[in-house]
């Protein structure tokens, strides 16, 4: 070979290399199984570098899914075989790594092998999903196998693919599809009768599933040399399968053993016949209507008794609309056993000569009514019937009619769970399929009474054995929990049980056995978590409650039960053993508790029995509600009392200050008012002694006179001043604002005359107060006064009073047209004791002082804002508390 070819040969080979690398792992190992070489693909997904790999055994970085397989490839290849196929790794996370890959010997110049190459694609994804699908058809053809159902699988022309286990059994070994490989079931005349071969057709024509039921076949049962017959029902389900070009591929077939299904509704039309028969026959008048109250159906005694029209003539009948039922509230009877769900009984007095459409009985008659709703079976709706018994001739014996009324009642099937039949005569028993998958032995095998009591333990079968006896002395049904062991399992029973008779003789006895084993045992681990939580939320010093987001209750504690009153059975509803609750915020913040998922805390007081309950509502995650509660009755009234305690204290300091302040200005007003007097009398007794002449001294005296005058006014306005802060308690009544400036202004009405002075006011934003009356009377007169004395000359006199009320203070402002006062020169002096601004000689400066002397000893404030020459408004606050 040339040195040019030898050239691209490398290049190809470099080349070759590179493609490998780029999308393939490959591993080279010598004979001894170390790695001696790597490539690109391998380190990364070993995320080591090729020197932490090198000089290591393979099975030590990638583990083989199967060593077996290794050493198998790694055997031929050191024979010098290729070998090639699909192998598993494992990963230095445990995860797997399948490759499809190539094993290849390395050889020496003389031909010896000294170890291989590894090259493989990762096929991992392709793989698992593989072992996945074949894991599936596995277990899916298990299920299939086990199915309760019978499941057979056919060609589109009927031709029999495979069936499951159950289907075999349901066919039997004799039939056609296991001795006749040519056998044509679709041309089969009895399953061209039963009509099995035509649900099979027309699923195929339409591709629809289709379900049926049909008699497949008769069972044979003998008793005493007699073979007789029982059909066999089946529901029958046939569906189409397609391929993925959606053309129909195969045909299933369902088979479900519907006999006691199919017989018990037979039963139960044969009931429904003797019903319909019993109904017609009744003694009393039956009455049937719709919900909308239209009469559906009347009895035969009905009709007789009430001479009623035909059938077509009864239809436009509404009890809720005819004037007779009105009349005598035959239409709220209806409403009331329609709406509530409940049975009425009730004695009627109704005159029928007031109606002539519906009826000829023209006389009054005592009827006794029963109403009860009932649900109709087959639609559903709600219907309502109408017992109606004449009782005018018997009234006197009404407690006796009650005793023997007629109640109809309706019993539905007692399960399917696993049936059981015993035969009185032969002692032998029919079980169902479950029956004998609960007791642990094979379907059909023959089971007598012995030997079914065999499966009990003795104690169990002691305990059987006298129920059966009881039900067949007495025809007393029985409903008993037993042990039974199954393959050498125990398990725990239900075993119900009732007779049968034809022609009045016991022929049966039959019923169902169910296996409550996980039942009972969650049941008494529920007892158990159930007693612990309520030892531990007694334990707990206050009221808890899990209940339903409707307020069913699943649990209460002892504190919580204290608290509601009385004992509360588990599964009531809060608000009807609680009924204080109706009309608080409970509620509402039920609503928001489970709209928002948070809790909500709040408090309630119930006035009734003078109770403060502090609630704490907590969603839980099964959708039920924590209801966490706690009487603070005790800290409440403690706190409140803590209140007035600290508001008759804070009264109490107020008052002190404010008699403190009093007795300063008291203090003050008395020093300042008589200091000049009583000076002026001492000057004047010194002049009076030193007085030459008779005239002189008597001149003095009449002096003396006047200035002790004017002192012992003085102390006549103060000691009214200090009455009225002394007597802050002094009586409330409510007074009407107008009744009381009338009464003021009859009091000074010659002076209002004279004066011509003109009042209005406007007190409806307040029409009333709680205030001692003399001074509200005091109050006005005084504004009134002023206004009289202080008017201008320049204009007739006018006074406006008007009320308002701001919070919960009432504010009365006075306004006058009067000469004004400069607020400026004397805003801080107008309340003082004795302080005049106008040369008015009427003017003593005690009204306005008196005036705001009574409005703070009740806790309220008086201002006045005026200008000379334009008025004086007058502001008083009063405190209403």
């Amino acid at each position: 070979m040339n040195v040019v070819r030898l050239e691209q040969h490398y290049r190809y080979l470099q080349h070759l290399e590179a493609a490998i690398n780029a999308c393939a792992f490959s591993v080279s190992i010598d004979a001894l199984g170390i790695v001696t070489a790597v490539n690109l693909q391998v380190t990364t997904l070993l995320h080591q570098s090729p020197d932490l790999l090198i000089g290591r055994p393979l099975t030590s970085i990638l583990p083989p899914e199967s060593l077996v397989q290794w050493y198998d490839w790694y055997s031929k290849v050191l024979d010098g075989a290729s070998v090639s196929g699909e192998i598993g790794f494992k990963l230095p996370d445990n995860s797997p790594l399948w490759l499809e890959a190539g094993c290849s010997p390395v050889c020496t110049n003389d031909g010896q092998v000294e170890g291989c190459i590894i090259i493989g694609m990762d096929i991992t994804s392709k793989k698992l999903a593989a072992i996945k699908r074949e894991q599936n058809e596995i277990y899916y053809s298990q299920v299939l196998e086990h199915l309760p159902l019978g499941l057979q699988q056919f060609g589109t022309n009927g031709e029999n693919i495979d069936m499951n286990s159950r289907q075999r059994e349901i066919w039997g070994d004799a039939h056609p599809f296991f001795i006749n490989p040519d056998y044509k079931w679709l041309q089969d005349p009895f399953y061209r009768l039963n009509g099995l071969a035509a649900i099979f057709e027309e699923a195929r024509d339409t591709g629809k599933t289709i379900k049926k039921e049909i008699l497949l076949r008769y069972r044979e049962k003998r008793i005493r040399n007699i073979t007789r017959l029982y059909p066999v029902y089946f529901e029958a389900t046939v569906f189409p399968l397609t391929d993925k070009a959606r053309n129909m591929a195969n045909l299933f077939l369902i088979l479900d053993d519907i006999t006691e299904k199919k017989l018990s509704e037979l039963s139960l039309q044969k009931s429904e016949r003797l019903l319909d028969n019993i109904i017609e026959n009744l003694p009393i008048g039956y009455i049937q209507f719709d919900n909308f109250g239209f009469i559906r159906r009347i009895n035969q005694t009905q009709r007789v008794f009430f001479n009623s029209p035909n059938p077509a003539m009864r239809q436009p009948f509404n009890v809720m609309n005819d004037e007779l039922s009105i009349a005598f509230e035959l239409d709220k009877l209806f409403a009331q056993a329609l709406d509530q769900n409940k049975t009425f009984r009730i004695e009627k007095r109704i005159d029928f000569s007031q109606d002539s459409n519906w009826t000829t009985v023209d006389r009054e008659v005592y009827l006794d009514l029963t109403v009860f709703p009932v649900v109709e079976p087959v639609d559903k709706e709600m219907i309502v019937v109408a017992l109606v018994n004449d009782i005018t001739e018997k009234r006197a014996q009404e407690e006796e009619n009650k005793k023997n009324q007629v109640f109809l009642q309706q019993t539905g099937s007692i399960g399917k769970i696993g049936g059981w039949e015993l035969d009185t005569d032969t002692r032998f028993m029919r079980w169902t399929d479950q029956s004998y998958f609960i007791h642990g032995c094979l379907p059909q095998e023959e089971i007598s009474l012995h030997k079914a009591l065999s499966f009990y333990s003795a104690e169990a079968r002691e305990n059987l054995q006298q129920l059966l006896k009881n039900c067949s002395d007495t025809g007393r049904p029985f409903d008993v929990y037993l042990s039974v062991v199954a393959n050498g399992q125990q398990k725990r029973v239900r075993y119900i049980g009732q007779p049968g008779y034809e022609d009045g003789r016991l022929v049966r006895i039959y019923g169902v056995v169910q296996d409550v084993t996980e039942q009972l045992e969650i049941k008494d681990a529920l007892t158990r978590n159930t007693e612990l939580m309520r030892l531990f939320f007694d334990t707990i010093d206050m009221g808890y409650a899990a209940m339903e987001k409707n307020g069913n209750l699943n649990f209460l504690n002892r504190k919580a039960e204290k608290m509601i009153g009385h004992s509360v059975a588990i599964g009531s509803n809060i608000f009807e053993e609680f009924p204080r609750l109706s009309g608080t915020v409970f509620y509402p913040r039920l609503q928001e508790c489970i709209e928002q998922q948070t809790s909500q805390s709040f408090g309630i007081y119930f006035s009734g029995a003078d109770k403060w309950y502090d609630f704490l509502l907590t969603p839980m995650q099964d959708g039920g509600i924590s209801v966490f509660m706690r009487d603070i009755t005790d800290s409440r009234k403690l706190q409140k009392e803590l209140r007035k305690a600290n508001e008759q204290l804070s009264n109490l300091n107020k008052n002190l200050v404010n008699q403190n302040k009093q007795l300063e200005d008291f203090a003050h007003i008395t020093s300042h008012n008589l200091r000049a007097p009583i000076a002026n009398l001492k000057a004047l007794m010194v002049m009076h002694n030193e007085a030459s002449s008779q005239h002189e001294r008597e001149l003095y005296l009449s002096m003396l006179h006047e200035v002790i005058k004017k002192i012992d006014e003085t102390l006549n306005d103060l000691v009214e001043v200090v009455q009225i802060r002394k007597d802050v308690n002094v009586e409330k009544e409510k007074l009407l604002f107008a009744e009381r400036l009338q009464k003021v202004m009859d009091i000074l009405l010659v002076d209002i005359e004279t004066s011509n002075i003109k009042i209005t006011y406007n007190f409806e934003a307040a029409p009333f107060i709680e205030y001692p009356k003399v001074y509200l009377d005091s109050i006005l007169q005084n504004f009134i006064t002023n206004a009289i004395r202080y008017r201008s000359p320049d204009r007739d006199p006018a006074l406006h009073l008007e009320t308002t009320k701001v919070n919960e203070s009432i504010i009365l402002t006075v306004q006058d047209n009067g000469i004004g006062i400069d607020m400026e020169r004397f805003g801080n002096k107008l309340f003082g004791f004795r302080k005049t601004f106008h040369k008015n000689k009427d003017a003593k400066g005690i009204g306005l002082f008196i005036t705001k002397t009574q409005v703070e000893a009740m806790g309220g404030n008086i201002k006045a804002e005026s200008h000379p020459g334009e008025g004086t408004k007058f502001i008083i606050t009063f405190r209403t508390e």
